[in-house]
């Protein structure tokens, strides 16, 4: 497989993750909290990077693009692990992870209407598991394959 082809690959694979998380949210009311939202970002920011890459016609684009790939590969890997390992109680959530300060504050004169209509989800609970694994879990081996993928992009590939 050719780096470019590798990028596409990694565009289908973002675009997936978030289709599945789209769908998850609008289609069953599997709401995401925080931390999926930063988990997010990260599939997001693989999707433009990958097919920015892909469709440049420079020869060095997907090795280009294999460097910020890696550290969006390598951000939602550690997020999801974060999320995961604090839903075990292994380590703490952030501070900001259930609710927002600055956004209640700036509501306080109508709070109790703007908690009517505001649904915050705490990252504690996992609100959607599959196989026994919550999507945060989930998300590990995703971003390990899209950090694989990003690395082999990078690899030289033989001149035929």
């Amino acid at each position: 497989m050719t780096s470019r082809q590798t990028l596409l690959l990694l565009a289908l694979l973002a675009a997936a993750l978030s289709a599945a998380g789209f769908i998850l949210e609008y289609g069953f009311g599997v709401l995401p909290c925080r931390m999926c939202w930063w988990q997010r970002y990260a599939h997001y920011g693989i999707f433009a990077v990958s097919l920015l890459g892909y469709l440049l016609p420079h020869p060095k684009a997907p090795l280009i693009a294999s460097y910020p790939l890696i550290l969006l590969s390598l951000t939602g890997l550690s997020l999801a692990i974060w999320q995961t390992a604090a839903q075990q109680g292994w380590l703490p959530f952030p501070a900001s992870c259930t609710a927002n300060p600055a956004q209640t504050l700036a509501e306080a004169s109508n709070l109790l209407q703007a908690m009517s209509h505001t649904k915050i989800v705490p990252c504690e609970s996992e609100t959607f598991t599959l196989l026994g694994l919550s999507l945060a879990a989930w998300n590990i081996p995703a971003m390990l394959t899209t950090l694989a993928l990003s690395a082999y992009a990078l690899k030289p590939k033989p001149i035929k």
